[in-house]
């Protein structure tokens, strides 16, 4: 610092001790590197070095990690002013002791800067303690990744066990899963289904279900059709519980509330029923649940909102009703994305999943299928079509589909569910106001449960994309009072505790409701019926039944069919009403076409109450029963009818 031989001989000035004194009678002490030394360390300065000037800066003052530097236009007010005055001049006397009798302006800047005071407290001062504004601290409990995934899984195979555990045997095989394996078959063999496509549902639910099948060996490798696709929906609810374990632990913050989530969905007994079956719902819902997953896991990347997109729209191309969730959907993304993101975010989601969606639509169109016929100039010639296909699910059917036997039957099974998720879907509205997160939960739970009400057509199976948002919103609701009680109580245990002891409870009850479907055989009948057409029922005989036999009766290896040839005359019976090849060019018009008819209760009703099924109806008069098995009591009656020709 602007040093003479004469500073030199002087040595560095002596640093004043805490409090800042003068130290002139100290000893020396030997020259230290500056910011050596370790906290609580005595800091004494090196001797200093020359001034730097480059282009008008001067160093002032220099240590390991803090310099002082005057620059221009100041440099030139002090060259002008200050150094007439000889403030800062050349020789010993610009590097006085501080107290010594006049100070240059290197002191004051030095000794007047805040960094005097951490200069010398540096000297003996340790690292401070912070005190905590609130003495109760948040004591989360840190759990390894892998051993999160380790309890969630020991956790959930219990209910999965209890819904693998019988499934082939109850529930009976129903029409909707025999079209679903019917139309999986058709896949395979290079149609969309067996017969015209009717535009009920999108392709890819039975998609999925022709390549599970060519995954798992073929069609019949678990028994028979029906089983191998109640094989792949217990896979399917493991990974939506899973799913719903992940979004439930990002909304709430909390392992254990998605715990709990994740066992009041996987133990009700309306998902082990429903789950159990081949249904449209489910592989919808497996799709939505990815998606919700990606959204509040992928950490506001654009690419997972992608990915998000895709899956969401292949949701609703497995089950259309999903497109119900769109707008709650994209709520979810305007919370999740960052605030420069969010319109680009929400505009790529909307545009990505409307896209893949509207092949549904773009499908009906290259076929000239969109319009019903007679519309479109030349189209004279009768075909299915997607709009009276849409048009259809509103009108009531003849037999179930009200809203009143749909309710009661959910009540009797699992009431819990029903009454503790409406409850907890108003207090998260209610929280919603203060917690965006809260108000998610509760829009996914109220804007199906609208659908639901307004709908004309509900069946016992429309429940299930509601579970796991019903399962969510308990777990929420649960949440927000016992994430209070942990702050007051100052440690996560407490929480975790109380859902443990929540879950405690709610396993034994479960298992308890859950007994009939692990002892009741209703599929029973059906079995017995496929068996006996096996045996006795010639193989180019025409043969009517209902969908849930017709992938044993064609494909080889099924069994009605076993070694032998299939049975390339079988029919299903809807066919008769909807496709008129079958009834004019298969049966010719004509009754006596017709050898065997399957036929079950739902089934005899709805032949006898619909003209469209006059064909058949005329059958039944002349046939004479040959096998009868099941009870009329519990829906399972089963009889095979063999035609009298006239």
């Amino acid at each position: 610092m602007m040093g003479s031989s004469q500073s030199n001989q002087q040595g560095p000035p002596s640093q004043p001790v805490q409090g800042g004194q003068p130290a002139g009678n100290q000893p020396p002490q030997p020259p230290i590197v500056p910011g050596s030394g370790s906290p609580g360390s005595r800091w004494i300065q090196s001797a200093p070095e020359p001034e730097e000037k480059n282009e008008g800066n001067v160093t002032l003052f220099r240590t390991g990690n803090f310099f002082v530097h005057i620059v221009s236009p100041l440099l030139n007010t002090i060259q002008t002013g200050v150094l007439k005055t000889g403030a800062l001049r050349t020789g010993t006397s610009a590097l006085r002791k501080p107290g010594g009798g006049g100070e240059t302006i290197l002191e004051r800047i030095r000794w007047t800067s805040v960094e005097k005071d951490r200069l010398m407290a540096a000297q003996t001062r340790l690292l401070p303690q912070a005190e905590p504004i609130n003495t109760a601290q948040w004591r989360e409990i840190a759990v390894p990744t892998w051993l999160e995934l380790l309890v969630v899984l020991v956790i959930l195979a219990l209910p999965l066990f209890l819904q693998a555990s019988n499934m082939f045997n109850y529930p009976a095989y129903t029409a909707d899963e025999g079209s679903l394996m019917s139309n999986a078959w058709a896949i395979l063999h290079g149609k969309i289904e067996p017969y015209a496509y009717s535009y009920d549902h999108p392709p890819i639910g039975w998609l999925l279900i022709a390549i599970w099948t060519q995954v798992t060996g073929g069609i019949t490798s678990f028994g028979n059709a029906i089983n191998s696709g109640r094989v792949l929906m217990l896979v399917l609810a493991a990974a939506s519980s899973l799913f719903l374990y992940l979004i439930t632990s990002r909304v709430s913050g909390s392992r254990s509330a998605a715990l709990l989530a994740m066992l009041i969905y996987s133990l009700s007994p309306l998902s082990l029923l429903y789950r159990r079956e081949v249904l449209l719902d489910n592989i919808g819902m497996f799709w939505l649940l990815l998606t919700l997953a990606l959204i509040t896991a992928g950490k506001s990347r654009l690419s997972t909102f992608v990915l998000a997109a895709v899956t969401m729209g292949l949701a609703v191309l497995s089950q259309e009703a999903m497109l119900l969730f769109l707008p709650v959907v994209l709520y979810a993304v305007w919370l999740y994305a960052t605030e420069f993101q969010r319109k680009f975010s929400m505009l790529t989601f909307l545009y990505i999943a409307l896209a893949i969606s509207s092949v549904y639509v773009l499908l009906a169109l290259l076929q000239g299928q969109l319009l019903p016929s007679g519309l479109w100039p030349g189209d004279t010639n009768p075909h299915p079509d997607l709009i009276t296909a849409l048009l259809q699910k509103l009108q009531p059917p003849l037999i179930g589909g009200q809203f009143r036997a749909s309710w009661n039957i959910w009540v009797q099974t699992d009431w819990l569910i029903l009454a503790a998720g409406i409850v907890a879907m108003f207090m998260n509205i209610l929280g919603g106001t203060v917690r965006r997160l809260q108000l998610l939960a509760a829009l996914l739970v109220a804007t199906y449960t609208i659908f639901l009400l307004v709908l004309p057509v509900v069946y016992p199976t429309s429940i299930v994309p509601l579970l796991p948002f019903l399962a969510l919103n308990i777990a929420m609701a649960l949440n927000a009072p016992l994430r209070w009680l942990t702050t007051r109580i100052g440690f996560d245990l407490a929480r975790a505790l109380l859902c443990f002891i929540i879950i405690g409870a709610l396993i034994p009850a479960s298992i308890q409701q859950a007994l009939p479907l692990q002892t009741r055989n209703t599929a029973q009948p059906q079995q017995q019926a496929m068996l006996w057409i096996r045996n006795n029922v010639p193989r180019n005989a025409v043969l009517i039944t209902n969908s849930y036999m017709f992938t044993d009766l064609r494909e080889p290896g099924g069994v009605s069919v076993g070694n032998g040839t299939p049975f390339s005359h079988a029919q299903i019976y809807s066919s008769i009403a909807l496709d008129p090849e079958v009834a004019n060019v298969e049966l010719k018009g004509d009754w006596q076409q017709i050898n065997f008819l399957v036929v079950d209760s739902s089934m005899l009703t709805q032949i006898r109450a619909d003209q469209r099924y006059a064909l058949l109806n005329q059958a039944l008069h002349h046939g004479i029963v040959r096998l009868a098995v099941g009870s009329k009591n519990d829906g399972t009656l089963l009889q095979i009818y063999e035609v009298i020709r006239a």
